[in-house]
């Protein structure tokens, strides 16, 4: 009787511990008996592995906003994931509340590559801000207007690329702006063809575009695996990454080590100057930790400038095919200002709204990041009375952001310039699509400026000598390609063929640099 006696006691005893330690936990973290934001249903363990597409996520997730709402939770394999579908709340949680909101999820596969040197994939902290600082000072709004000669430079040899081999556009676009960050970074002149700078870049990038989203790769959602050997189920990512860390390391050391040039205006000389006055009164550690930090500034200006501007260069040569009357409107609006006997300046911006507008279109059309970069959680929050969990990680649906219809109500799967203009000038009250397509908060793309200058001249040059029509195929019909893109978390056009020719002998002479 005692022993049963003593039993209940102890029971209700244990009883008691739990339900106090339940209250301490519910007093510590007042968002804790909070529901999570809505979402589909999870399945046990698994979650909402099935739910979620392999391709094309950002459209779900839009589409799922008429269910569930512009906040969207969803699970896989025990990981909290918030997707953000509207501006309003990107910004209330990323921007506003981007001291809790800044983190990096350093994923596995993301380590395994050899990109945590990043700055976009760094964790948030003291290492980050470091990096963000010395990238800020050469690439900041007004740093940039130095690299006005060179953007110059590139952008006339791209249409000497276009004039003599036209069906290759795609593959110029994207080599002549690698070496254009090369000689910003670096301050030497990359080989016309297959340069081993570029190659090694644009293996790394690929690389980044493959495995940069949370999830590329089952061990970012059950970490475990990486203990696995490479042979196992799961583990064959080791085989993958290994490869492309040789290419992401390559990427930082070798333009480095072959940046010798001291009196160029580069990127690179002004941080070996810096770095100088360090090893004058710095410790070993500090001359390596600046020389490190170094190197992955002046790499990250490869990926921070080339995919954006790339991509968005690309879909608006692919937008010139689709929409003739866009090109017709954007060239007699350089017939009047500026004419043909020269080409485009950036002197010439403020005349050229219709060519800012199309910049602007090119970039919310057809968004480089679709989901952006995700952001993570370091805190228990709440927001509309919902909890977002420590450790959850943010997504913010660009592409959603950039097609909400109440933002574009004309049409927002449509290439339209116009929709930014208003009595003949840029429209402040239409939202730009720089708000969401560089990211948010303290995370911003700091290489935007740059693609921003660098996207302008490009488009300015390319429509005022070029017309850009349909290929024909064999019995003499035009051949329209369907504006789609490749899923990831890069997002590029697919490949498509155009007509690209000059628009007469006086497009010619500048396009060759004649004076006759």
């Amino acid at each position: 009787m005692l022993l049963s006696i003593a039993l209940a006691l102890s029971a209700a005893a244990a009883v008691v511990l739990l339900l106090l330690r339940k209250r301490a936990k519910a007093s510590a973290n007042p968002y804790h008996n909070l529901p999570c934001p809505p979402g589909p249903k999870p399945m046990p363990l698994i979650g909402n592995a099935l739910d979620v597409p392999s391709e094309y996520a950002w459209r779900t997730y839009a589409q799922w906003t008429d269910k569930y709402g512009d906040i969207i939770c969803t699970r896989l394999f025990g990981n909290t994931i918030i997707i953000l579908n509207s501006l309003e709340a990107a910004t209330d949680l990323l921007e506003k509340r981007s001291a809790n909101y800044s983190d990096r999820l350093m994923t596995e596969t993301v380590r395994s590559m050899g990109w945590d040197w990043n700055t976009a994939m760094m964790e948030y902290g003291q290492k980050w801000r470091n990096h963000r600082r010395l990238f800020h000072q050469y690439f900041n709004q007004g740093a940039v207007k130095q690299y006005e000669p060179q953007d110059r430079v590139y952008a006339r040899k791209l249409l000497k690329r276009l004039y003599d081999e036209p069906k290759n556009f795609a593959h110029d676009i994207r080599y002549l702006f690698g070496a254009n960050i090369l000689s910003v970074a670096y301050g030497f002149e990359v080989a016309e063809k297959n340069d081993k700078h570029i190659e090694v870049s644009e293996e790394a990038m690929f690389a980044l575009a493959a495995g940069g989203l949370p999830g590329s790769f089952l061990v970012d959602l059950l970490p475990f695996l990486k203990h696995f050997p490479s042979w196992a189920p799961g583990a064959g990512y080791k085989k993958i990454t290994r490869q492309w860390n040789i290419s992401t390391t390559a990427m930082k050391e070798l333009p480095w080590s072959n940046a010798k040039d001291p009196s160029s205006p580069s990127v690179a000389a002004r941080l070996c100057e810096r770095m100088a006055h360090i090893k004058d009164g710095g410790d070993e550690e500090a001359i390596r930790e600046a020389e490190e930090t170094s190197k992955n500034v002046a790499a990250v200006a490869y990926t921070g400038g080339v995919d954006t501007t790339v991509s968005t260069l690309t879909s608006f040569v692919l937008a010139m095919v689709l929409y003739p009357d866009v090109q017709k409107r954007a060239q007699a609006e350089l017939a009047k200002v500026v004419g043909p006997e020269r080409l485009p300046d950036f002197s010439d911006k403020e005349s050229l709204p219709y060519i800012e507008a199309i910049c602007k279109e090119a970039m919310r059309w057809q968004p480089v990041l679709p989901l952006g970069v995700a952001h993570r959680c370091v805190a228990d929050d709440e927001y509309r009375g919902y909890q977002i969990p420590a450790g959850a990680l943010m997504l913010q649906n660009t592409w959603a952001i950039l097609h909400d219809p109440v933002a574009y109500p004309e049409d927002p799967e449509a290439f339209m310039p116009e929709r930014f203009l208003k009595d003949g000038e840029i429209n402040p009250e239409i939202r730009d699509p720089g708000v969401a397509a560089f990211g948010a908060g303290r995370r911003t793309c700091p290489g935007r400026h740059f693609s921003d200058m660098s996207l302008y001249i490009n488009v300015a040059y390319i429509l005022h000598t070029f017309d850009i029509t349909p290929a024909i195929d064999a019995n003499g019909r035009a051949i329209l390609p369907k504006p789609k893109m490749t899923s990831g978390m890069l997002s590029y056009p697919m490949p498509f063929e155009c007509t690209i020719k000059p628009r007469g002998t006086w497009a010619e002479k500048l396009i060759l640099g004649r004076e006759d």
